[in-house]
């Protein structure tokens, strides 16, 4: 049952603010880049979190606040069914990439030629990469737990279910706003931590 208009604002404006104070929190030493690297750096975990509460709302059906576990598992049923474009139950290299989402689909070449003649900068390439559901590239990063380069059905659910009960810090089962983001920031700072170590050992 949905909460009356005012919670929900209520706990929007709680969540929002929650998430300016997940954004200015200091992330992991950055000495290895220059002041350049880290400004973006800093505006791309940023950019990260704020994507991490569209994220929340929309798998938030019902808006009370929590993801359920159910809600949870529709999410990643229509990943895995998008993903799977040849329908074998099988996610690997040889699924077709899916039909695009409205998402830039232009080469970085294009793109760069494009805002040459726009006589805007070319965006820097990002430092802050994280596997997404969005690539099959991205699913194998998450949930291939034998590295075999393909996941089963089984395979995923397995990590689905344990990428659930990690959220779910005080195993209530249900995702409050607070689990679901403070998750996903600790996991960005492991992978900001990667990518100064990263840095430091190439320079």
């Amino acid at each position: 049952m949905n909460k009356p208009k005012l919670a929900i604002s209520v706990f929007l404006a709680i969540s929002s603010a929650y998430l300016a104070g997940c954004s200015t929190k200091a992330a992991p030493t950055a000495s290895a880049l220059s002041a350049a690297q880290q400004q973006q750096l800093a505006g791309e975990r940023a950019g990260h979190l704020r994507q991490t509460h569209v994220r929340f709302n929309a798998l938030d059906k019902d808006e009370n606040g929590y993801i359920s576990r159910a809600e949870f598992n529709r999410s990643g049923d229509r990943a895995f069914e998008r993903m799977d474009t040849n329908k074998d139950g099988v996610l690997s290299a040889a699924d077709p990439k899916p039909a695009p989402r409205g998402e830039d689909t232009r080469t970085e070449q294009t793109r760069q030629q494009q805002q040459a003649q726009a006589g805007t900068a070319p965006r820097p390439e990002r430092l802050l990469k994280m596997p997404t559901t969005h690539s099959v590239q991205g699913m194998l990063a998450m949930y291939d737990s034998n590295n075999d380069r393909q996941i089963s059905r089984a395979e995923y659910e397995q990590g689905r279910s344990s990428q659930f009960a990690a959220v779910d810090s005080n195993r209530d089962g249900a995702l409050s706003y607070d689990e679901y983001v403070s998750e996903f920031a600790g996991r960005l700072d492991q992978q900001i931590a990667r990518t100064v170590n990263n840095t430091s050992a190439s320079n």
